[in-house]
């Protein structure tokens, strides 16, 4: 089984129709039995992030809810914990580059944020790899402050910082640090990665649909890893941590 934890909703840019039928098409293509879906597109975030409630209350057994946080906006607070309280959302997605800011300067936002991910039991995903707004570092300051909160490393860090993302995850206090696994195609950070952390810190993720997911399932089929790393990966992980 695969679960994939880091899928994107698109739309027409003319029509407003959101692609759902190609989304779950290739999950039909690529043996996808559960994805992790968010959309930056809407009228608003918080018509967005609609939209995604909508599609897991009509695909339950396909799909999982990620709701879109942007803390530069007045009303994010009031946001997380709207969506906070749907159960269909079981996560919250920060994406520093899509929304342009650096996440250290957000703290009196993204500080509330956390606590109500914390009390409703939210899991965080942070978009990092692509330039000085998307450091994995600049999270690290809030994932000390809340041990409690599960944060996934999109990208394992991303082409910039893939192997000192390593790094941090070996530090004791960064426990609550998981690595999902898109975009990354670098073997050597891969191999790194593979071989220095262990097996349960890894989320299989397509990025689908701005990375082809057949593709980002065939690239570990290059690396001989072991069928106990594969398995958690691809299932076991998302399983534990989702709860299902």
């Amino acid at each position: 089984m695969i679960i994939d934890f880091h899928a994107h909703l698109d739309r027409d840019p003319i029509t407003k129709e959101y692609h759902v039928e190609e989304l779950l098409r290739d999950m039909e293509e690529n043996n996808i039995d559960k994805r992790v879906i968010s959309t930056f597109y809407g009228s608003s975030i918080s018509a967005a992030n609609d939209k995604i409630v909508e599609l897991v209350r009509a695909y339950p057994d396909r799909l999982i809810g990620c709701a879109v946080i942007n803390p530069k906006l007045d009303d994010a607070v009031e946001e997380a914990e709207r969506v906070a309280n749907i159960p269909e959302i079981r996560m919250i997605e920060f994406d520093s580059l899509e929304h342009g800011y650096r996440p250290e300067k957000f703290a009196y936002n993204i500080c509330p944020i956390l606590k109500i991910c914390e009390a409703h039991h939210l899991i965080v995903k942070v978009f990092t790899g692509q330039g000085f707004y998307t450091m994995p570092e600049q999270w690290i300051y809030y994932s000390r402050q809340f041990p409690n909160v599960q944060f996934v490393i999109e990208h394992l860090g991303g082409s910039d910082y893939a192997y000192g993302t390593v790094d941090l995850c070996k530090e004791k206090e960064n426990a609550n640090l998981m690595l999902e696994t898109s975009y990354e195609t670098e073997v050597p950070s891969l191999n790194r990665a593979f071989s220095e952390l262990p097996s349960d810190r890894f989320l299989y993720g397509s990025n689908y649909p701005s990375n082809f997911t057949k593709l980002s399932i065939l690239k570990y089929n290059s690396l001989n890893l072991s069928k106990d790393l594969m398995n958690k990966m691809f299932y076991e992980n998302a399983k534990k941590l989702l709860g299902i």
